[in-house]
């Protein structure tokens, strides 16, 4: 773990992947004082085949516990944000959320059910001295 001006980060490099039965999940602590707006972006990295991919807001209030984390056991889906759609480019995509302080923030990325069986399989290395698509301010666990 170690902290940067975007947060606490951990682990320092991860793989993102998203299968028909893998999803990565994500998390982050609201720590800013009277902010109440945060941002979610997700950066992705161009991509030789479009996948469709979802992006949910989950129920957790609380962090995650990665040590027991499984997909039976992972908070439910509270909304869809979007679809998101990586090709060809870089991808940047974002989103203003409110927050307050301490509000710990947990979402999920996961193939789309718009996406045809089968074609959604990507998956990338977030690093964090990457300054371009594939960086990453949150904390990314895989799920199956």
């Amino acid at each position: 773990m170690r902290t940067t001006r975007a947060g606490t980060i951990s682990p320092d490099d991860r793989k993102v992947h998203v299968t028909q039965t893998v999803s990565t999940i994500f998390q982050f602590r609201a720590i800013d004082w009277g902010m109440e707006i945060c941002e979610l972006h997700v950066a992705l990295p161009p991509v030789d085949r479009p996948t469709t991919l979802a992006l949910y807001r989950l129920n957790a209030t609380v962090p995650v516990d990665i040590s027991t984390l499984s997909f039976n056991v992972r908070p439910p889906r509270v909304a869809k944000l979007d679809n998101i759609v990586p090709g060809q480019h870089s991808l940047d995509w974002h989103r203003k959320l409110s927050c307050a302080m301490d509000d710990v923030l947990v979402f999920e990325l996961g193939c789309s059910e718009d996406e045809l069986s089968g074609r959604c399989d990507i998956e990338w290395w977030q690093a964090h001295n990457m300054t371009a698509p594939g960086q990453y301010f949150t904390t990314l666990y895989e799920i199956c």
